[in-house]
């Protein structure tokens, strides 16, 4: 075996033709469906984080919505219930002056009927007086009386009864 120094030009340029080959081989082979794997594999990346983006997006939109809804649900339910406080303030009030005109037309209808008892008790008792003066003054005098002078006598002892009881 022989050991050169000096490399052989043809040795070098065989060398130099097969590393070529070798990698114009590998390029085609391994290289270049490595480089479209990768160059795949980043768009399919990039896509997913501008559909995850957007998602994002539209996520905080639907929650901004949703809160807003809750906002309005909140104010809603409050303005009924104060609707409701209000329309109960006004049937209490309502039932109170209901009841209120309906003593107030119990007691003038009980003042009338008193009134109206008191008229016939007048009423009666004149007439009770009338005749019993009538039979004590006739009895009294043993006399008929006629009807003139009765009558005078049957009102002078009604006005005279009635000084004493006013």
């Amino acid at each position: 075996m022989e050991i050169f120094v000096v490399p052989d030009l043809w040795n070098v340029l065989a060398q130099w033709g097969a590393t070529l080959i070798l990698f114009l081989v590998i390029r085609h082979f391994v290289y270049q469906p490595m480089n479209d794997f990768l160059a795949k594999r980043q768009a399919s990346i990039a896509s997913e984080i501008e559909e995850a983006q957007k998602e994002r997006v539209e996520a905080e939109r639907l929650k901004s919505d949703y809160e807003q809804k809750l906002r309005d649900a909140k104010e809603e339910g409050a303005e009924i219930i104060e609707r409701s406080r209000e329309r109960g303030r006004e049937l209490e009030k309502s039932a109170s002056e209901e009841a209120q005109t309906r003593a107030t037309a119990m007691i003038e209808k009980a003042k009338a009927d008193i009134e109206r008892e008191k008229a016939k008790a007048r009423q009666d008792v004149q007439n009770e007086t009338s005749d019993l003066a009538v039979m004590i003054a006739e009895k009294l005098l043993n006399d008929t009386i006629d009807e003139k002078h009765n009558d005078e006598l049957i009102n002078g002892l009604i006005q005279d009864l009635e000084k004493r009881h006013v």
